[in-house]
């Protein structure tokens, strides 16, 4: 997991990938300029900014889970893995008993390529622990956020509050920041677990309605 591909000679082309410019190799890479596997001593490395963002107070792209691309509402009725209820999911659900995201339907690989991925719970978990990280509420670049600093290597990452997009609109974009995990919430398949933050606390959750799984959320990926 830790390992990186080698990179391809082949010639490289420029393309764009939820509004930021990235570098395309034959081996699939599409890391955009600016990003950074930052090491916080941890099982993965985290990149340093969002999945779409061009820089790290960025708040990125939105998306619903399970999908790899934006769109302009989102709901039950446009969401890839249902037919327009929550009775009707049409894959991670009790039928077929899937719980982690496949890499085709992970938008981190999907637009970064590589071994970027949506990290699990378990990461997630990981990066809150105290014992592995300190989380400062602060403000950055006029966007507020946690810097997340580990006590491991001392290197810092930031997480902008994102808010989520529910139908046509974003919400709750100045009280908490709301990123998806690639693990589902077993009890209830139509929502999948996520970090959530605000000024106050950090926690890794599954939610109420900010969780459902045709809601639009921001990403951080990991490798």
């Amino acid at each position: 997991m830790k390992k990186m591909f080698l990179m391809s000679l082949a010639t490289m082309f420029a393309m764009t990938v939820g509004h930021a410019k990235v570098n395309v190799t034959e081996n699939k890479s599409q890391t955009p300029d600016g990003v950074e596997a930052v090491d916080m001593g941890l099982s993965v490395k985290w990149a340093n900014m969002n999945v779409g963002a061009k820089k790290s107070s960025g708040f990125g792209t939105y998306f619903a889970w399970g999908e790899t691309k934006p769109k302009e509402y989102y709901s039950w009725n446009t969401y890839a893995w249902s037919r327009g209820n929550t009775q009707f999911l049409t894959k991670y659900s009790t039928t077929d008993r899937r719980t982690q995201l496949a890499l085709s339907d992970d938008a981190a690989r999907a637009n970064w390529g590589g071994e970027w991925r949506m990290p699990t719970v378990s990461e997630y978990e990981e990066l809150i622990n105290p014992a592995n990280c300190s989380w400062e509420w602060t403000n950055k670049d006029g966007v507020n956020g946690y810097k997340v600093t580990s006590k491991k290597t001392g290197k810092s990452i930031f997480f902008p509050i994102t808010g989520c997009r529910f139908f046509g609109e974003v919400q709750f974009r100045a009280i908490n920041g709301i990123y998806w995990t690639s693990s589902l919430y077993t009890t209830n398949p139509n929502k999948a677990w996520c970090l959530e933050f605000n000024f106050e606390d950090v926690s890794v959750y599954y939610g109420d309605l900010s969780s459902n799984r045709f809601s639009g959320r921001c990403i951080r990926a990991v490798r």
